[in-house]
C-alpha cells in the first residue's frame, strides 16, 4: 500500500488497474482503516479524504445538546449578522419557551410542543403561541446544522391555526364584574386597571416602574418588549387613584406591580375562569390576560376612534394587525355621505 500527499489516505495498485483508496481515521484512541472506493468507481485521493473527515465526524460520540444550549448559542450567533433592535425581539421571545429548557433538541416531539401550547395558552395570544412554537423549530434546525444532530420529529411539529377575525373582549357589565370581583385583591385590581387603560401586554405591564409614570401629564412610558420599542400610554383616573395608594412608598426604580408574575397571573386565571370561562369549551372565547388588550383596543373602536389613533396607543408596527378591531366601529360615515351634496 502507497502513502499519498493527504493524511490518512492510502493507495493500493490492483492487477487489473484500478486503484483501491483506503482511509485511517480514530475512534475512542484507536485506529481504524476502511476501504472507501476504487479509481473505477469514480474514486480518487481527495474524495477518499473528505470521506475520511466524514468518518471520523460520524464516528465521534456526541453529547446530547439541552434545548438552552442551543438557545445560547443560537442568540450569540445572530450577534454577528442581527440589528440590535432584532436581537432584542429574539431575546424577549425567547422568554415564552422557557419551558423547554431542559429538555434534550433531539428529544422535543410534538408531546412537548403541545405540553408548550398548554403553558401558554393562558398567558398569549393563539398568534404569539404560534410563533413561539416557530422560534421552537428554527431554533432545533440552527442546533442540527451547528451540532451535527437529528430531531425526527420536527417536520411533523404542528401549529395552532390562527384566527383574528373575532376576538373575545369584555363588555362594560364584564369589567365592572371583573373589578367588583378583585376589589379586595390590590395588585390584581392595579394590574387590571393599567391593561385597561394602556392596552399594554403582560411583560410591559409588569415592568412598569415608578419612574415611568407621570402623574402631572397622565402619562406613562411604556417599553414594548415584542417589538423593541418605546411608546406612551395614557392614564385614567380611576387608574391614578390606585397607584396614589402605594406612590409614597415606591422609589423611582421600583416596579409597580410587585407581586411576582406567577402568583399575578396565576390569580388572574382562576378569576377569569370563574366569572367567564365555566361554560366555554371555546379556546377562541376564553378569557385570558391578553383579553384586557382586547377589551382596550375594542372599546375604542366601539366608540368611533379612529383606527390610526388605535394603533399608535397599541404600538402595532403593521395597520392590518389592528383592522381586526375595524367591523366594531359605528358606520360614522353615513352622515358625511347625507350632507355631501347639501345646497347648504
Amino acid at each position: 500500500m502507497e502513502t499519498t500527499k493527504y493524511e490518512g489516505v492510502k493507495i493500493n495498485r490492483l492487477k487489473n488497474g484500478d486503484i483501491a483508496y483506503y482511509v485511517r481515521f480514530s475512534k475512542d484512541g484507536k485506529q481504524h482503516q476502511q476501504r472507501v472506493g476504487s479509481k473505477f468507481q469514480g474514486w480518487n485521493e481527495k474524495k477518499a479524504f473528505n470521506k475520511k473527515i466524514e468518518l471520523e465526524h460520524s464516528y465521534v460520540d456526541r453529547k446530547p445538546v439541552k434545548f438552552s444550549e442551543a438557545v445560547a448559542r443560537f442568540l450569540e450567533v445572530q450577534k454577528s449578522h442581527l440589528r440590535k433592535k432584532t436581537l432584542s425581539t429574539y431575546k424577549g421571545a425567547v422568554k415564552s419557551i422557557d419551558f423547554l429548557m431542559d429538555k434534550k433538541v433531539e428529544n422535543i416531539a410534538q408531546k412537548e410542543i403541545n405540553d408548550l401550547k398548554i403553558e401558554l395558552r393562558e398567558k398569549l395570544s393563539p398568534a404569539t403561541i404560534s410563533r413561539a412554537i416557530m422560534l421552537v423549530k428554527q431554533i432545533i434546525k440552527f442546533a442540527e446544522s451547528e451540532y451535527g444532530i437529528k430531531n425526527p420529529h420536527i417536520d411533523n411539529f404542528k401549529n395552532l391555526n390562527i384566527d383574528n377575525k373575532r376576538e373575545r373582549f369584555l363588555k362594560k357589565d364584564e369589567i365592572l364584574l371583573l373589578k367588583k370581583a378583585l376589589k379586595n385583591e390590590y395588585e390584581c385590581l392595579l394590574f387590571v386597571n393599567l391593561a385597561l387603560c394602556t392596552g399594554a401586554r403582560l411583560m410591559t405591564l409588569l415592568e412598569i416602574r415608578k419612574k415611568d409614570i407621570d402623574l402631572k401629564t397622565k402619562t406613562i412610558a411604556l417599553n414594548d418588549f415584542k417589538n423593541s420599542s418605546k411608546y406612551q400610554g395614557y392614564l385614567n383616573s380611576e387608574t391614578i387613584e390606585l397607584i396614589l395608594k402605594k406612590w409614597d412608598n415606591l422609589q423611582d426604580d421600583d416596579k409597580v406591580i410587585q407581586r411576582s408574575k406567577r402568583l399575578l397571573t396565576e390569580r388572574l386565571r382562576e378569576v377569569f375562569n370563574q366569572l367567564f370561562n365555566q361554560n366555554n369549551p371555546s379556546t377562541k372565547q376564553k378569557v385570558v390576560i391578553h383579553t384586557l388588550r382586547h377589551t382596550f383596543a375594542s372599546h375604542l373602536a366601539i366608540q368611533g376612534t379612529p383606527i390610526q389613533i388605535i394603533q399608535k396607543l397599541l404600538n402595532h408596527k403593521d395597520i392590518q394587525m389592528t383592522m381586526r378591531y375595524s367591523h366594531l366601529m359605528p358606520d360614522s360615515g353615513k352622515e358625511w355621505v347625507d350632507r355631501l351634496w347639501d345646497k347648504n
